[in-house]
């Protein structure tokens, strides 16, 4: 229960974020019926204690003036490497340069994960492990094309999940 409440205390704009995250995916969940909050308010805040026991207290703090352009250079990459690849099965006569390589990265925590989640949502690239020394990541792309697209999406990660000051 400390454990909580000095989580609270020390950053209270995460109850906030935590508290209206539950009660939207709540409302969602239940098309907006108001009789079902006798029930959801109970459950948005247990979700929420939970939340804070089971989670360490992070270094990392979105920076919403960020998130437009991650998402932008997200959905746009995407996109375009869906086509990319789409059109390389497609014609025999292209290149589908299978590649192996170690990429490595200052990311960790967090921004890490995320950086792999979007890595391996990507059409034609997979992290394949995180270690220590870097990360391993498969490419259906030249190993030079592939880490300009991973430094291009490891900044947009560092903007958007930025290290909070601690002190």
């Amino acid at each position: 229960m400390t454990k909580v409440i000095s989580s609270v205390i020390s950053d209270p704009m995460a109850l906030l974020w935590r508290l209206l995250l539950a009660a939207g995916f709540w409302w969602t969940l239940t098309g907006g019926d108001s009789g079902s909050w006798i029930i959801g308010l109970p459950a948005i805040l247990l979700g929420v204690y939970v939340s804070f026991s089971l989670s360490t207290p992070g270094i990392h703090r979105l920076c919403l003036p960020a998130l437009p352009g991650f998402l932008v250079y997200y959905f746009s990459t995407s996109l375009i490497a869906g086509l990319d690849i789409a059109r390389r099965i497609l014609s025999p006569r292209l290149p589908l340069a299978s590649t192996m390589l170690s990429f490595e990265t200052s990311l960790e925590g967090l921004p890490r994960w995320l950086f792999i989640s979007s890595l391996s949502l990507m059409p034609g690239s997979l992290g394949v492990r995180s270690g220590a020394d870097g990360l391993l990541i498969h490419s259906l792309d030249s190993a030079d094309t592939t880490r300009k697209s991973l430094r291009k999406l490891e900044s947009h990660i560092i903007r958007l999940l930025p290290a909070r000051e601690v002190g």
